[in-house]
């Protein structure tokens, strides 16, 4: 009785180096989990990667493995299947998305007040993103999509939600001069359905984006809104 006694008061005792709730072996479990955070975020860094550089079709978890260098056990603890892996990749990619349509750079915008410079200087940089990696990397996704319900299913509601946040960004790079008119939701429709478009045909043309004969024709849309 007294030693069971002695026993649970050695138990009870704080922890000398002062974090309560701490044993001696919480420090090599918190390195362990911290080694598997970025196992796992070098996985889904190779992921998007290999889609945007290799396409859907050719992103196998071997590819993702050999890239992430990694090993196959730690691949599949962390996504035991491609579905699995490629679901997370999208989730990773939808936030790359929401992020950087959340950092709207206006710098160099030309004043609200000159709505001609205004309107060619936001057509211009809506026309830009659709030349970023993230763009590309996401067309592979909504490609797979068509034929693989469980991609499309994964879609939907992070689509929803990027582009809700792209529409907010373009509304503060054309200024309230132009977004504020009755026209403006339907000519942003227009104009970013055009360029989606549009931007697929760089594919396989070889041409220079910058040089896009529709930029004046996509700036006139929204003048005349």
């Amino acid at each position: 009785m007294v030693e069971d006694t002695a026993a649970e008061a050695v138990v009870g005792e704080p922890d000398p180096s002062g974090s309560p709730g701490r044993g001696p072996g919480s420090a090599p479990a918190e390195r362990g989990q911290e080694r598997g955070r970025i196992a796992k975020d070098a996985i889904l860094t190779a992921a998007i990667e290999c889609l945007l550089e290799d396409g859907y079709a050719a992103t196998t978890t071997l590819r993702v493995q050999e890239r992430a260098g990694v090993s196959r056990g730690k691949l599949l603890h962390h996504f035991p299947s491609k579905q699995v892996l490629l679901s997370s990749a999208v989730k990773r990619l939808m936030e790359q998305r929401l992020d950087e349509a959340r950092s709207a750079d206006l710098t160099g915008a030309p004043p609200g007040g000159d709505a001609p410079a205004r309107a060619r200087w936001a057509v211009r940089r809506m026309w830009d993103s659709f030349f970023a990696d993230t763009f590309w990397t996401a067309m592979e996704i909504w490609i797979a999509a068509r034929t693989d319900p469980a991609v499309a299913t994964d879609l939907v509601d992070h689509e929803r939600q990027v582009l809700r946040r792209v529409r907010d960004g373009y509304r503060q790079a054309f200024g309230e001069q132009l977004a504020g008119r009755p026209g403006f939701p339907d000519a942003l429709a227009l104009v970013f359905t055009s360029m989606r478009g549009m931007a697929l045909t760089y594919t396989f043309s070889g041409r220079d984006h910058r040089t896009e004969p529709m930029l004046e024709t996509w700036t006139e849309v929204f003048l005349r809104s």
